[in-house]
């Protein structure tokens, strides 16, 4: 078993140096993050009142989803459980602020390795509660945020090696290199998670949060190829 994980420490470094890869991780990073935080702010997770009931914010969700506001004991159990979760208002915000704490680490690339234990937490949670109460189709995509998470985790498992290796077997982390550790991936994050925040704040409609956010994404990586890297 030790000689399993030994071999694995050994090989990450090999995987990280790999620069598809720190692309990949580093727009995963950016992709979770950014649906938590923006999850969070559209179902009015830290809006309206501390105190039970619903939010301005979680009717208007509630109605662009298609739905009504009707006695709880006319719904399936999963839209109980939500109503349930929606209406405990401290609780429901606590959940939001949790999620946004999250996304934001996340999204700073710089804290990413706490952020991806945060979301893990979270989202095992999330997965769970979607697969007992059978909501539909969503279990595909939690499972999916729970398989990124994973992999997050995997990708600086030996930042992690004191939480499941005695003191005498941790190995040396090997710092990171390469295009990811580029200063330019903080500010484009930094940038990404201002425009939510305004957007979130101007009332603008969430397909469009979600197509500016992925513009910008992509125009920040062809800067990042076009210019960014031939100085550094």
């Amino acid at each position: 078993m030790h000689h399993s994980i030994d071999q694995l420490m050994h090989f990450l470094p090999k995987v990280r140096s790999v620069r598809v890869l720190q692309l990949f991780t580093i727009y995963t990073r950016y992709l979770i993050g950014g649906a938590f935080v923006m999850a969070a702010f559209n179902m009015g997770k830290l809006s309206g009142p501390w105190t039970p009931g619903f939010s301005a914010e979680q009717l208007e969700f509630i109605a662009r989803m298609g739905g009504e506001v009707r006695p709880i004991g006319e719904l399936d159990p999963f839209l109980q459980f939500w109503r349930v979760m929606g209406t405990s208002g401290l609780y429901w915000k606590f959940i939001g602020a949790s999620q946004v704490l999250a996304g934001m680490l996340l999204m700073t690339q710089r804290f990413a390795k706490l952020g991806a234990a945060v979301f893990f937490g979270i989202i095992l949670n999330i997965f769970v509660v979607t697969v007992a109460y059978s909501f539909q189709g969503t279990p595909v995509i939690t499972g999916l945020m729970l398989l990124a998470a994973t992999y997050l985790l995997i990708w600086d498992l030996d930042s992690f090696q004191p939480l499941f290796r005695s003191h005498q077997r941790v190995l040396a982390v090997v710092p990171a290199s390469g295009w990811i550790t580029s200063p330019f991936w903080i500010w484009l994050g930094a940038v990404m998670l201002a425009v939510i925040v305004a957007e979130w704040l101007l009332r603008i409609n969430f397909l469009i949060q979600l197509a500016t956010s992925f513009t910008i994404g992509f125009l920040g990586l062809l800067l990042f190829m076009t210019v960014v890297r031939r100085k550094e």
